[in-house]
């Protein structure tokens, strides 16, 4: 964050983002989020994702990252927003890394059939 993307990193950036949105084309999103936040604000980050429709899980753990998120959207367009429009201009938010779900394998205890 606060460093700026050249026209290189922008187009390499705009083609993964279209390779992305079509391999998740018609699927339902979902995805893992790890956020560092401020010291002083954990609390309060946790508290602001947690009301949000498409977070669905929320956790403070340990390690590289303050809090973890599970979020799930109807498509790739709303997780996008959301982790550009809403959640990184939330007070407290330093960094992020998203992992995108490939496959579950079990999901909230129930084994999923593949």
């Amino acid at each position: 964050m606060g460093r700026a993307v050249n026209q290189s990193e922008d187009r390499e950036l705009t083609t993964v983002s279209a390779t992305i949105k079509k391999y998740y084309e018609g699927k339902i999103v979902t995805a893992l989020v790890g956020i560092k936040t401020d010291v002083n604000k954990v609390d309060q980050v946790a508290k602001n994702l947690s009301a949000h429709r498409g977070v669905e899980d929320v956790f403070i753990v340990t390690g590289d990252f303050d809090v973890v998120i599970k979020v799930r959207f109807p498509e790739f367009w709303n997780l996008q927003e959301f982790l550009v429009e809403e959640m990184s201009k939330l007070p407290g938010v330093r960094e992020s890394k998203t992992m995108m779900v490939l496959s579950t394998v079990k999901d909230t205890g129930t084994i999923m059939e593949r």
